[in-house]
């Protein structure tokens, strides 16, 4: 009887074990995918700030060019 009990215990921690190996791989995968999809993100972000800054310099020009404008149109006068 012991044996028999023996034996169902082993299975049942057998299972268990099995149980949470494949919940670790699926976690870790989940994982692995969440990563891959922060560096995206990142890089998107970086791409983002790229182009603000790009945008900010050109309106700045374009300001500049605004004053400068107004500036000779008033020496002129």
């Amino acid at each position: 009887m012991d044996q028999i009990k023996q034996g169902s215990n082993s299975r049942v921690e057998y299972t268990v074990a099995g149980n949470m190996g494949n919940m670790i791989a699926q976690l870790s995968l989940q994982v692995a995918n969440l990563q891959t999809a922060l560096q995206q993100k990142n890089k998107e972000n970086d791409q983002l700030r790229a182009e603000a800054a790009e945008l900010k310099h050109q309106i700045e020009n374009l300001r500049g060019r605004e004053n400068n404008g107004k500036r000779s149109t008033r020496s002129a006068d």
